[in-house]
């Protein structure tokens, strides 16, 4: 039955009510309320939500699995006929033959019947930049026009806005938000999960108060020269990030509970050809812990 009809029923079975209450002056009115309210009082089925996620190595279904408890949403997770190879270098083989062929992996359960949901969590883990090609089968099977669609991911080396981007582009019809996203290194590592859902937590409060990604970047300085200081923060950061071939150009910051740092960085990733990112690092206060890299957004 659907949520208009059921309305419609509820409403009649209360309007019934009082006029039978108003009618029988002389029955057990109290009686009558207990035989007709309890259809009345019945809540009309809310709209619901589902996170509809491909997860490659766990990380992304640690991040999906925060987003179910937040919401109360449903969960599916897409899985591949064919998984990808075991292996990282394999993987990446397979990934970049699909992307050059634009030949999408068959899915275990690509057509969903989403009908039920007006909001679609969307997670994934980016490979090459946007989201990886498992997404790419679950939106061609699928029609999410007139969904609200918020974005997630996990990422070695960015793709967050980038992904969400392309996520506009190919759903036109749809409402695609604000997108959140985590780097694999820091969702697994020690207590990494709690973090994720404190920010998951504050991305939420982001996407209900209308906050774009240009209104999240305020409250910076304008960027300047690096100082000795700064380049000792960020040397401390990204440490264990020797792969993205990072190097720093200028920076500004934001005092918070500690400091922001937003670095633009030149980028080499996996020793790629150079291109521009914004790197944010955040050192909390004296006692409170050392520097982390928190985002990469290319």
């Amino acid at each position: 039955m659907s949520c208009k009809l059921k309305w419609v029923l509820v409403a009649s079975a209360v309007a019934v009510a009082a006029m039978f209450t108003a009618c029988d002056g002389q029955g057990d009115q109290s009686k009558k309320r207990v035989d007709v309210l309890p259809e009345a009082q019945e809540p009309v089925a809310s709209a619901k939500s589902v996170v509809v996620f491909y997860s490659q190595t766990g990380s992304t279904k640690k991040l999906a699995d925060i987003f179910v408890a937040a919401r109360g949403a449903d969960a599916i997770e897409l899985q591949m006929v064919q998984p990808y190879p075991s292996t990282y270098d394999s993987t990446i083989a397979a990934v970049r033959a699909q992307r050059d062929s634009k030949q999408w992996p068959a899915l275990v359960n690509a057509k969903l019947d989403l009908a039920k949901y007006d909001t679609v969590f969307l997670g994934f883990p980016i490979m090459f930049g946007t989201f990886t090609p498992p997404i790419y089968s679950f939106l061609d099977s699928n029609d999410l026009s007139g969904k609200v669609v918020v974005p997630f991911c996990t990422y070695g080396s960015g793709g967050r806005k980038a992904s969400a981007a392309e996520l506009k582009e190919l759903e036109p019809q749809a409402n695609v938000t604000l997108a959140y996203g985590i780097t694999n290194k820091r969702i697994n590592a020690e207590g990494g999960v709690e973090k994720a859902k404190a920010e998951v937590e504050s991305f939420f409060a982001d996407l209900e108060s209308g906050k774009t990604d240009e209104m999240l970047m305020g409250g910076f300085s304008e960027q300047r020269p690096l100082a000795a200081e700064d380049s000792a923060v960020f040397a401390e950061a990204t440490a264990d990030y020797g792969y993205l071939g990072l190097k720093p150009l200028s920076v500004s910051t934001q005092v918070v509970a500690g400091t922001n740092f937003l670095f633009v960085c030149e980028m080499k990733a996996f020793g790629g050809p150079a291109v521009q990112a914004n790197v944010k690092v955040f050192r909390p206060l004296p006692g409170q812990g050392a520097p982390e890299m928190i985002s990469v957004e290319k």
